[in-house]
């Protein structure tokens, strides 16, 4: 039985991976007629359109909220944090910017420790330095092993610090009882009004076909919470950790099928830095939240 619930939530991550590239790859082939603008805008759009009837089924407690301000303060970061991300993933080689991804961790980590007041060992610190190495060598090695930073790279390093940003804001959320409904309501809403705006400064029509593929980038990114919730109510983080990295090679797999990108050297040299590094703050991570439920 123990085995059955440990694979059930493995299976959850892994379609949480498998529709995370797949949403990267739509974004990317819209981003090809379509701005990133009006891209991000219908992703957080038809995200509320496909939620409504989770609200409508939860009822009138969908809507109340004890953290009104945190709601509207994480769907301005998530508005630019996804315009960023969404952007990078237009003009940037796909496995980059999962490589740069990883990073959230780590600044989550710096996070914690300034808003939320959380210890961190000396460990935690020097992987997060060895880190931050890792993210050096991915922006900076191009192809005639040369360091010189790309200014674009600045773009989804940004996407990470505002992701792991939001982290503390869902942190502090949590901590007040927020439903989950209401969260990823409130979250959709903000975040489509936000971006509004801006995407009708770069408006093109979408045809009928963009119309469909849009609706599923906002679909899969429902889908990604929800996958993600399900995985984690029966597993610890640091059991999906291991499977994390795999998709580096989903993604980089998909990058070639669809737009023959293949993935440089600095790639693989920062993932093998950053790959320990990421996994042991996760492992370090939940090792501490474990303890700390002991002690209640």
């Amino acid at each position: 039985m123990i085995l059955n619930k440990y694979w059930q939530g493995i299976m959850f991550f892994f379609c949480q991976m498998f529709v995370s590239c797949i949403n990267d790859i739509i974004s990317k082939f819209m981003g090809q007629r379509l701005s990133a603008f009006e891209v991000t805008f219908f992703r957080f759009f038809f995200g509320l359109i496909t939620l409504l009837p989770f609200v409508i089924a939860q009822g009138k407690s969908a809507f109340k909220t004890n953290q009104f301000f945190l709601n509207i303060v994480r769907g301005i970061f998530g508005a630019v944090s996804f315009f960023l991300y969404i952007y990078s993933v237009i003009k940037l080689p796909l496995a980059e910017v999962v490589t740069i991804l990883w990073t959230i961790p780590l600044f989550s980590l710096i996070l914690s420790k300034i808003f939320l007041r959380e210890n961190v060992t000396s460990f935690r610190w020097i992987a997060t330095l060895i880190g931050f190495i890792g993210l050096t060598v991915v922006t900076t090695l191009n192809p005639d092993n040369e360091f010189r930073f790309n200014i674009l790279y600045c773009i989804p390093i940004g996407a990470a610090f505002l992701f792991a940003l939001q982290d503390i804001l869902i942190k502090k959320m949590v901590k007040a009882e927020e439903s989950r409904v209401t969260m990823l309501f409130y979250f959709a809403l903000i975040t489509s009004i936000v971006t509004f705006p801006s995407a009708c400064k770069v408006w093109l029509t979408p045809t009928l076909f963009e119309l469909t593929i849009l609706f599923l980038l906002g679909l899969g990114g429902n889908l990604i919470q929800y996958f993600i919730f399900k995985a984690f109510s029966l597993v610890d983080v640091s059991a999906v950790a291991p499977y994390r990295y795999l998709e580096l090679l989903i993604s980089a797999f998909l990058a070639f099928i669809f737009f023959l990108e293949i993935p440089g050297k600095n790639v693989y040299i920062g993932a093998l830095i950053l790959i320990p590094c990421t996994f042991y703050l996760g492992y370090s991570e939940n090792r501490r939240k474990k303890r700390a439920r002991g002690r209640v």
